[in-house]
């Protein structure tokens, strides 16, 4: 029967693959500041490109059902459906047409270029476009077209700046309360960028709403506002408005520190996760996390040390305890430009593997919002047993769902850099490690919060999974984890340094 079985599917496959194109071609994907390439074809002039390789460069999934000649394609808030050399498929419950059908060659799925990317770009975070004049697969972090926000004095007044990718009609407009308005039909704003600038010497608060297609921005001044004057300019597009006040004068009381990254990108703290009397989680053999990830975090200063481009800061380089304000305040300090927390994974499930990359935004699933909890899970107790209330215990910190809340609510005021960071830390790693990749997901962690700039939480194995713990004790393992990172360090800094 096994003999039977297997002749089937061989001559389903050799069908399948009758009079397919040769796959003498490739396509270029640019994707986290460098190149990829991934297998293609012509066919009655269109171009097709492998989704079975460009969903291993994005962290998805292909599930082969030969005997139905069906293929899914998923990752956490989507899914594809094909059918092979069909035109039409499904994404999630509705269906679409491709106009030309997906085609099976040589053992890899491959779609239309120009028909199918523009589905695929609807549904993941990334932006992505096919250029058909380069043969050119364009993987970008999310797209803003309003990127950025700032609020200054100047001799006469204060001049407000929004900062645009291409020309953008908008309207202004002031309400109650010194309240100014900024609407931009058509904007796609990068939120978290320009909440960022909210500067308490001048505003007392500062919203961003994004309805659709219209995006504003909206800022309560501390002063009134009787008149004012706007204008789109150029190089670099942006919006100005300026608000006339002769007599204005910043209040020293208001001012504060100016922290978080430069232009430069020199300064690298790494974060040894748990240490001293937070063990972190604890392998079947014994194994500490917080052990392996110093050591993992000792051998990355190493290597970026020999760079001498940058400065390296750890939280902590030896086995002590650390609180999450001070290693908010060490890095802070510093000016870091990058902030790297490396740590081990665990599950009670101890069949799961493979090593993630985080950064920090509301957790999109139930696999991300676990990983979260068992990082907080040591500064949720230590808030737990500074409590007043004797009735106050772990289960309950836990299950709070106040803290749920929060955690749900917190958001990285570089969110787009620190998703783009994960994105390079994660092909790295697929080039390198040997063990299952997760991908890059998002989750809330209290470590991560309050750090002003570009951070990511690495997971480097399943410490509860015993092949991955003994990978973990391997000191080849460490260097291939760190060496990883420091590759993705460099990409980050040519891509945006200066910018």
């Amino acid at each position: 029967m096994k003999t039977r079985t297997f002749i089937f599917f061989f001559t389903l496959l050799l069908v399948l693959s009758a009079g397919a194109p040769s796959l003498a071609d490739r396509i270029k994907i640019s994707v986290s500041g460098g190149y990829e390439e991934i297998q293609s074809f012509k066919k009655n002039n269109v171009v097709y490109y492998s989704l079975s390789e460009l969903a291993e460069i994005l962290g998805g999934q292909l599930d082969w059902e030969l005997i139905g000649h069906r293929v899914r394609y998923t990752e956490d808030n989507f899914r594809f459906d094909f059918l092979i050399d069909a035109a039409y498929f499904k994404l999630d419950d509705s269906v679409f047409n491709l106009v030309y059908p997906v085609i099976y060659n040589k053992g890899q799925l491959f779609v239309p270029a120009e028909t199918f990317t523009p589905f695929l770009d609807g549904v993941t975070v990334q932006k992505i476009s096919w250029d058909s004049d380069a043969r050119m697969l364009r993987v970008e972090p999310e797209y803003f077209n309003v990127t950025d926000f700032a609020i200054s004095s100047k001799a006469n007044g204060i001049l407000i700046e929004v900062f645009l990718t291409s020309a953008l009609n908008y309207d202004i407009f002031v309400t109650e309360g010194n309240w100014i308005n900024i609407s931009i039909p058509g904007a796609r704003i990068n939120s978290p960028r320009i909440l960022s600038r909210r500067d308490p010497r001048f505003m007392y608060k500062m919203n961003v709403h994004q309805i659709g297609n219209t995006g504003q921005i909206s800022v309560r001044l501390k002063r009134n506002i009787t008149k004012w004057n706007h204008m789109l300019v150029f190089n670099p597009p942006r919006i100005q408005m300026s608000i006339p006040d002769i007599n204005f004068e910043l209040d020293p009381a208001d001012t504060s520190p100016v922290i978080g990254p430069d232009n430069k990108i020199d300064v690298i703290v790494i974060d040894p996760g748990h240490g001293g009397k937070d063990y972190g989680a604890i392998g079947q053999q014994g194994t500490r996390e917080k052990d392996i990830v110093l050591n993992i975090a000792r051998e990355l200063a190493k290597i970026i040390r020999k760079d001498k481009q940058f400065k390296v800061i750890m939280t902590r380089d030896r086995d002590i305890y650390v609180s999450l304000e001070e290693r908010a305040e060490i890095a802070n300090k510093a000016g870091a430009d990058l902030f790297i927390s490396i740590h081990a994974n665990a599950s009670p499930k101890k069949n799961i593997c493979g090593w993630n990359v985080f950064f920090l935004a509301p957790a999109k699933n139930d696999s991300a919002r676990a990983v979260a909890q068992l990082e907080n899970s040591f500064f949720l107790r230590e808030l737990s047993a500074g409590s007043n209330n004797p009735e106050d215990n772990e289960e309950d910190t836990y299950n709070d769902p106040v803290v749920s809340i929060l955690n749900e609510m917190i958001m990285t005021e570089f969110q787009a850099e620190s998703h783009d960071f994960a994105m390079m830390v994660d092909r790295e790693f697929r080039r390198s490690l040997k063990i299952p990749a997760r991908g890059v997901d998002q989750a809330g962690f209290f470590v991560l919060n309050k750090v002003f700039t570009p951070s990511v939480l690495v997971e480097a194995a399943f410490i509860s999974n015993k092949n991955e713990e003994k990978i973990l004790k391997n000191k080849d393992y460490h260097k291939q984890v760190a060496e990883g990172i420091y590759q993705a360090i460099k990409r980050f800094k040519a891509k945006y340094e200066n910018q």
